[in-house]
């Protein structure tokens, strides 16, 4: 075998092997640079549960071959949108995001998809004062308090709705950058009964709100006066209490109020009756 042949063969071997090596090449799929990036969740997201788009959702490149046409790309959707959204169902990391697992705050149906089944969304008015000074952001749990005038004149201030779920304020479902804003309403999740009753307490008087703990169990005693006249020692209870005018003043206590004085007069002896 002369130089020349040997040279030949040497060309036809490395051509070969270059053959081989594109078709190898082309028969898979491109691992970094070339797939479509799908919006994929970073960690579990749990149904009903607001969406952090920067902390849970991400774009991941995916195999061209295995792209649903229900996938969320980079090429029909922005990162930004789905921030503030509700996960419809329960999402597991790593799973790619389609159209109808998250509902946008901008699209309809987004309330109801916020509700816990068999929960219902109820508004109610406020002011800096009863909004809790602007304090109190979508997710957060409240009491509602009402204030009202009872049987007899007294005034009277009683909790009757406990740890509810703050769904939004104003218009807004959503407050990531945590500030605090004054409000004008505040919409609740409560359950039917307790709907009904917050709009008999919109009628009786003015309602407030009251923050609980972020804490997931809170059991705090509520003090409150009770209406016996023998002590004037405070109660404690704990599932809910009231308080009146004469826990906040002492003027408008028994013993130290104006009384208007009636004489009685039986058999001749006089009796002194007071009244408030």
């Amino acid at each position: 075998m002369n130089g020349r042949t040997l040279i030949l063969m040497l060309i036809a071997i490395a051509v070969a092997i270059a053959t081989v090596t594109v078709i190898k090449n082309r028969s898979q799929p491109t691992q970094t640079g070339g797939g479509p990036k799908v919006l994929v969740a970073t960690v579990d997201i749990p149904a009903g549960s607001f969406v952090r788009a920067d902390k849970q959702l991400s774009w991941a490149e995916w195999p061209q071959g295995s792209l649903s046409p229900s996938f969320v790309t980079t090429s029909n959707h922005k990162l930004e949108e789905y921030n503030g959204g509700v996960a419809r169902r329960t999402i597991l990391a790593g799973e790619p995001i389609t159209d109808v697992a998250i509902v946008r705050a901008n699209e309809g149906g987004f309330m109801s998809a916020v509700l816990i089944p068999g929960k219902r969304a109820v508004s109610i008015s406020v002011n800096p004062t009863s909004g809790n000074a602007g304090f109190v952001f979508p997710g957060d749990k409240v009491d509602l308090i009402l204030t009202h005038k009872v049987p007899g004149g007294m005034l009277a201030s009683e909790t009757f709705i406990e740890d509810v779920r703050v769904l939004a304020i104003d218009q807004m479902l959503d407050n990531p950058e945590n500030k605090a804003v004054i409000v004008k309403t505040i919409t609740l999740e409560v359950a039917p009964k307790q709907a009904e009753m917050i709009n008999v307490a919109a009628s009786l008087g003015s309602i407030s709100v009251s923050l609980r703990s972020l804490s997931s169990v809170e059991k705090k005693p509520i003090v409150s006066k009770t209406l016996s006249k023998d002590t004037d020692a405070p109660s404690v209870t704990d599932d809910g209490g009231y308080s009146t005018d004469n826990d906040v003043s002492k003027l408008m206590d028994d013993k130290n109020s104006a009384h208007a004085k009636v004489s009685v007069y039986h058999g001749g002896a006089p009796e002194q009756l007071n009244f408030r």
